[in-house]
């Protein structure tokens, strides 16, 4: 397809199990001007012939094969194919509605908006196509927000919208993302955040929608929902200097997106890294945890992040950096922050 009206961009990476049904969901869409962007993430299992199986019958999917590099460097190349108007990212295990792509576009060109946010709902790993929301269903409402800085962290949070930061509940006007790209060191885990802190950096505003737009599966193949893992605490390594990098030592950023990214991710740090990491209690977590904590330490990078944190997550970080761990499980009913 020359010019269609929407990029759908799916990282696929050993997921044999729900893709089709993933793929199927694209197809059923009642809006047809789109094209579907497969990347293929150097998959082994099976994946690689059910996208085959769609690119032969469907002309708007598309297959890229690549060398296994991760979530971010998988969407980075849809994203420098894409040919859409808009950009609509999807993971490979979740499913969409049959009126996702028409609700949204219909509501970008109403309020000729940079983005549209839908509402999320998080799914079983057997739930099959015909139980998604039908579009007799739909709410029908929507509210348009004009100052994104302010307005995406004060009112789009809550059970209502779940999680601010995860892409694939939005559709992008491609012209407003233009050179925004997600950090490659960053396999599966963080790369949301820092994303949408540059989108919502630089569109000039969104609507959001209260339709169910995206279905998120509770998955065996899902890199977030499946507890720990090595990538997700050493994430921080790659997020801390980053974010001061591009934030706390860069002239010109807005106050506003200062002290929303860092409000987000020191709390982030502590949460995964000292609280969660407690209560799952696994002696190989704690130690990676702690092992990147120490190498963050002492650095003004660092500097950013606990500077913002209160007298007893400070108290909390010492006593974790030091190895008391029993004492923290003991307590860990108080840390809530």
């Amino acid at each position: 397809m020359s010019n269609p009206k929407i990029s759908v961009i799916i990282p696929i990476y050993n997921d044999e199990l729900y893709l089709t049904d993933a793929l199927k969901s694209v197809q059923q869409q009642t809006f047809t001007d789109f094209e579907c962007i497969c990347i293929n993430d150097g998959s082994t299992d099976k994946s690689e012939n059910i996208i085959d199986n769609f690119v032969n019958k469907d002309s708007r999917f598309l297959k890229i094969n690549k060398e296994n590099g991760g979530v971010s460097s998988a969407r980075n190349a849809g994203l420098n194919n894409a040919k859409g108007e808009y950009i609509f990212f999807m993971d490979h295990d979740d499913l969409i509605p049959d009126y996702t792509l028409e609700i949204m576009l219909n509501n970008a060109h109403k309020y000729n908006t940079d983005m549209v946010r839908g509402r999320c709902i998080m799914i079983p790993e057997n739930l099959k196509l015909e139980q998604l929301p039908k579009a007799d269903e739909q709410i029908n409402k929507q509210r348009f927000f004009n100052n994104p800085l302010s307005d995406f962290p004060k009112y789009i949070r809550g059970k209502k919208y779940k999680s601010w930061c995860w892409i694939w509940m939005c559709l992008y006007k491609r012209s407003a993302i233009e050179n925004i790209f997600f950090i490659e060191e960053l396999r599966a885990g963080g790369e949301d955040n820092l994303f949408l802190f540059e989108v919502i950096s630089k569109i000039k505003d969104f609507v959001q929608i209260d339709d169910i737009t995206a279905c998120h599966r509770y998955s065996k193949t899902s890199a977030t929902l499946n507890g720990y893992t090595p990538t997700l605490i050493k994430m921080f390594e790659v997020i801390v200097p980053h974010i001061y990098k591009n934030y706390a030592t860069t002239e010109g950023v807005d106050k506003r997106l200062l002290h929303w990214v860092y409000k987000r991710e020191s709390y982030a740090v502590y949460r995964l890294l000292i609280r969660n990491t407690i209560r799952v209690f696994d002696k190989k977590y704690l130690y990676l945890a702690r092992d990147v904590l120490i190498y963050l330490n002492g650095t003004p990078e660092f500097y950013e992040i606990t500077k913002r944190w209160n007298f007893l997550q400070k108290i909390y970080f010492r006593m974790f950096i030091n190895e008391k761990f029993e004492l923290l499980k003991k307590i860990k009913l108080f840390m809530q922050f």
